[in-house]
């Protein structure tokens, strides 16, 4: 239940007795039941969905003690939700490579590859490698990001493929907490 209007319960946190608990949120004091503590023995997978939370939890702190960081997840925050509740999302989403551009290139240096990629929040890095058929590297090296649009991301080649456009395009981007997505595609 939350309470606009009532002064005496305005500002108050933590728990009368075990019968309520008072919360912020928002600005606002929400008042609820205590948590039910449960007794179980736990599968492998509610331990490793139980790890992956506590490991959120330590980045959207860790995120949150960051006053540059801070203010850039509240400026995200909307509806209620703290920079704390979008760091623990953006920690659950990883980046999308939404295309990968390549039909332009020869296999000579100073050719881009475009990429569009997008995050919940922010994509942090774009990793362009390019291999030959054997899987041996040819280049890698960072795209970089277009000014007008955080989604755009350009890599210009500069080494000579000597087979050509053979081989294929190893991309990987990466977000704010850390979580890679990776596409390969053949030349």
């Amino acid at each position: 239940m939350k309470q606009n209007r009532n002064s005496i319960m305005r500002g108050a946190s933590g728990a009368l007795g075990k019968e309520l608990v008072f919360r912020q949120r928002a600005g606002n004091t929400v008042i609820s039941l205590p948590p039910v503590p449960r007794v179980d023995n736990p599968t492998t997978d509610q331990i490793d969905v139980r790890t992956k939370f506590r490991e959120g939890i330590r980045y959207a702190k860790a995120a949150c003690a960051d006053p540059a960081t801070k203010v850039a997840y509240t400026a995200k925050a909307r509806g209620g939700r703290s920079a704390f509740n979008v760091a623990m999302v953006d920690f659950f989403k990883a980046p999308e490579i939404i295309e990968v551009e390549i039909t332009t290139y020869t296999g000579l240096p100073g050719e881009p590859i475009v990429i569009v990629a997008t995050d919940d929040f922010k994509v942090k890095t774009v990793q362009v490698s390019i291999l030959n058929n054997a899987g041996n590297e040819i280049e890698s090296g960072m795209a970089l990001a277009h000014p007008e649009s955080e989604d755009f991301w350009t890599y210009t080649t500069t080494a000579v493929n000597p087979d050509g456009p053979s081989g294929y395009v190893k991309v990987q981007v990466s977000d704010l907490p850390g979580n890679v997505t990776t596409r390969e595609l053949s030349l």
